[in-house]
């Protein structure tokens, strides 16, 4: 007899439903609150006897042997461009010393790191990106490329990879057919990425492979019109909102790129970058998809809506780990996550079928200081976003 018939409900579990409760359905009378939740989520892992909760190795439910941790990480550079040459007009260009400075400081922050894929944002120069990573010793046998970035399409997305490349980097610029379609007189105004998606497909090991997208989303600084008065209050929320719409049209069309990629398939996704707005933003949200709700929809229809979703590595975190002190930018006193790691159902922790999950997540921010706070100043060395890795430990593959 189960502990539910125990307690009076003679319950018959169809075989979706013990999927979902992650095993025999024997529970205790203390989880009997647990299970309307259950259905609605994927399986939570056991964790075993005597370890300490909360932290972030607590929840990991990983078989002995033959697991293989990879880290991904996240970096802003902060305006990487050749020395002597100019990246925005109203700039002067880098002395050989401050890129020396600059590309030093870059190197030690990779090495910090230590991750086998790093996704970057605000390259100017592939020569640039190559000097600073060959400067780290990381990946001299492995790949650095920017498609692009040749100083003159402004600043582009990068790649650095000790994984195995399997389909090489390329960047998409327009956004896929469907953004554009209008409902109740409404359609998206834009047609095109402000910085174009960096896609590569890379492999983990024998037998699996990942997706990584590589992004950066249009930023809050507004769009304002030319000769409008940057000072005038209503320029400035018109110039928010049109960055607004930008930023949320490229949220969209970098939905449709990640629900080609993963939907109807066991592909593995991640997606690397600063998406400039919170974890929880609108604009996040649209790229993550909504995972399915405690009564909504049906028990069978969830599977669907698990197969679409991406998850945050922040989020993730900060479930394993019982608290949140992270941020990735301070501006004006406000601390945010504008950085972030996204990854698919295959390295989410509750799904039984995953190949791996996010073990911890690690944040370099102690070069970022609250102007509010401190008289230092800024310079162009340092970059104005932490640095984000996460570590995902990968399951042995099958066998036979």
């Amino acid at each position: 007899m189960t502990a539910l018939q125990l307690a009076g409900l003679d319950v018959a579990f169809p075989e979706h439903a013990r999927h979902c409760l992650g095993g025999p359905v024997d529970l205790v009378p203390e989880d009997l609150f647990a299970v309307h939740q259950k259905f609605a989520l994927h399986p939570r892992p056991q964790r075993a006897r005597g370890v300490t909760p909360g932290l972030p190795s607590a929840s990991v439910d990983m078989p002995q042997g033959g697991a293989m941790d990879i880290k991904v990480g996240t970096f802003n550079v902060l305006n990487l461009a050749r020395p002597g040459e100019t990246f925005y007009p109203d700039d002067r260009p880098y002395s050989l010393a401050e890129f020396d400075r600059k590309a030093d400081w870059i190197a030690e922050q990779l090495r910090r790191m230590d991750a086998d894929v790093v996704g970057f944002q605000e390259v100017f120069h592939v020569e640039a990106l190559q000097e600073v990573c060959k400067r780290s010793g990381l990946y001299a046998a492995g790949t650095v490329v920017a498609p692009g970035a040749d100083g003159a399409s402004g600043p582009l997305l990068g790649l650095a990879t000790r994984l195995p490349v399997t389909e090489a980097a390329t960047t998409i610029d327009t956004f896929p057919a469907g953004v554009d379609v209008a409902a109740e007189g409404v359609a998206l105004p834009v047609g095109n990425f402000s910085r174009p998606v960096l896609r590569a497909r890379l492999r983990l090991d024998e037998t699996r492979e990942v997706t990584v997208f590589v992004v950066h989303l249009k930023s809050k600084r507004p769009i304002l019109a030319d000769g409008a008065d940057d000072h005038d209050p209503r320029e400035e929320a018109l110039g928010k909102a049109r960055s607004l719409i930008r930023r949320a049209s490229e949220a969209a069309a970098l939905r449709f790129l990640v629900l080609d990629e993963i939907v109807g398939n066991t592909r593995a996704a991640v997606v690397l970058g600063d998406l400039n707005d919170g974890a929880r933003a609108v604009t996040t949200d649209i790229v993550m998809g909504d995972e399915p709700s405690r009564f909504w929809p049906r028990p069978n229809q969830k599977p669907a809506y698990w197969d679409r979703v991406l998850y945050s590595a922040h989020e993730i975190n900060s479930r394993l780990a019982g608290r949140d002190v992270s941020y990735t930018h301070i501006f004006n006193g406000r601390y945010e996550n504008l950085d972030h790691i996204l990854v698919s159902q295959e390295f989410y922790d509750r799904n039984p079928q995953r190949i791996g999950e996010v073990a911890n997540v690690r944040y370099f921010n102690d070069h970022l200081f609250d102007s509010r706070l401190s008289d230092d100043d800024r310079d162009r060395i340092a970059s104005d976003h932490a640095q984000l890795v996460a570590e995902l430990r990968l399951r042995p593959a099958p066998t036979g």
